[in-house]
């Protein structure tokens, strides 16, 4: 069977970034994905378990691990249940919290519900689980000095972009500094154990990842390659990812299948292009030809909302999250999915006013900030603007068709607000 060239692939999808000695890549890959013994070469990527779900930074990760897997490579998923024990210094101006391992190994199994969905396991070439802690908690802390600490000079690690800004602000410390050590590992281990040639990543973590490449190179004189892809930034300069503090998370009790839809829906038109190229399995041609019509520009949004949805939540619960949507805009469909907050009958007795109720669903964080966008004509209640930062809730209020109070904040923030029966 002949499969596609990763690397060109990749390319061809603006998906490469960065690859170490590319060239002997690009010769190695065009042989297929055997080597000269049959063997099947591999490719991975680490998930470390710093919150207790993947978010779609990380999606985009996968769906590079997917699209190897379909150019004929094992893809291997990594859960760092070792390096996650320290924490990856990259983009931090702080230490990271530091999560116990029962957390981490709690973290990990949540990790590997949301990641099963993206692979084939009907091929030659199903994914492989593995976790760090199974080869790093092993070793004693003089075998890791002398079998993997003897191989990294001080002034290389501190050169290394993911620890420099730390090192010269001075809050670097000796625990993260082995990061890098305890990454580059894990790829010598993968490579003399699964026949791991390359492992992938975000565009920061270049530096990380090119340590192991050259650790392979110079330990075992073996090929091993760095491949990184661009980061994802919006066109308003955003870093998509919990760093950034905008995270939109795979697990639907972090992230409902509605605002995931929305999300993508909501999307500015200028990053439509670069959403489909890393998410979705849609082939270039048929992404220029959706894109090529500007004027149905919010047709292709809603369309790629759906297909991420689905791909992620499943056909029913994109189907529900849709359906929301256009009954929030249109007054029409099924408003089942869409985020709800609860208040008590009691509560509306007391006196609840608009303001309050606001910042108690989370659509201000406020009152001040709740006043601010009523006075700037940015909120409507059941469809009508309102602008009366005195208003009191009333149980009257949530006699809708929807069996709830309607709160729109802007264009495109919806939330359903129902009395709880007691």
């Amino acid at each position: 069977m002949t499969h596609p060239n990763f690397l060109s692939l990749l390319k061809s999808r603006k998906l490469l970034a960065q690859a170490s000695h590319e060239d002997e890549l690009e010769t190695l890959l065009s042989k297929g994905p055997l080597d000269e013994k049959g063997r099947r070469y591999a490719v991975y990527c680490g998930f470390d378990p710093t919150a207790k779900s993947l978010h779609i930074g990380n999606l985009a990760q996968v769906m590079t691990l997917r699209r190897a897997q379909d150019c004929g490579l094992t893809p291997i998923v990594l859960f760092g249940g070792a390096t996650g024990l320290i924490g990856d210094p990259t983009g931090r101006t702080e230490l990271r919290k530091m999560n116990s391992p029962e957390q981490i190994n709690e973290y990990i199994e949540n990790f590997k519900k949301l990641v099963q969905r993206y692979f084939r396991t009907d091929v030659e070439n199903p994914p492989v689980y593995l976790n760090n802690i199974q080869w790093t908690g092993e070793m004693t802390w003089l075998d890791f000095l002398r079998n993997v600490g003897v191989h990294f000079t001080v002034a290389r690690l501190l050169a290394a972009e993911v620890n420099k800004t730390r090192f010269e602000e001075g809050g670097l410390t000796f625990m993260e500094l082995g990061y890098q050590l305890l990454q580059a590992y894990d790829f010598l281990v993968l490579s003399r154990e699964h026949n791991c040639v390359m492992q992938i990543g975000g565009n920061d973590q270049w530096s990380n990842i090119l340590a192991g490449a050259d650790l392979i190179r110079r330990v075992d004189s073996k090929k091993a390659f760095a491949v990184t892809t661009p980061l994802l930034v919006g066109s308003d300069g955003r870093k998509y990812g919990k760093t950034a503090g905008n995270a939109t998370w795979l697990d639907p009790e972090m992230t409902s299948p509605y605002e995931f839809f929305q999300f993508f829906r909501s999307s500015p038109d200028a990053d439509v292009d670069q959403l489909l190229r890393i998410f979705s399995l849609v082939t270039g041609h048929e992404i220029s030809a959706r894109l090529s019509e500007t004027a149905k520009i919010n047709e292709t949004k809603t369309w790629m909302a759906h297909l991420l949805t689905e791909m992620v939540h499943g056909k029913a619960e994109a189907d529900q999250a849709a359906s929301a949507a256009q009954a929030l805009f249109s007054g029409s469909g099924d408003l089942s999915s869409a985020p709800t907050s609860f208040v008590t009958l009691s509560e509306i007795e007391e006196g609840l006013g608009i303001l309050s109720l606001l910042v108690k669903v989370g659509l201000s964080t406020s009152n001040g900030d709740a006043r601010k966008l009523m006075q700037g004509n940015g909120l409507s209640l059941n469809g009508e603007k309102t602008t009366d930062t005195k208003l009191m809730i009333v149980p009257s209020m949530f006699e809708t068709e929807s069996g709830a109070l309607v709160l729109k904040k802007g264009a495109k923030n919806f939330h359903l607000v129902k009395i709880q029966m007691s």
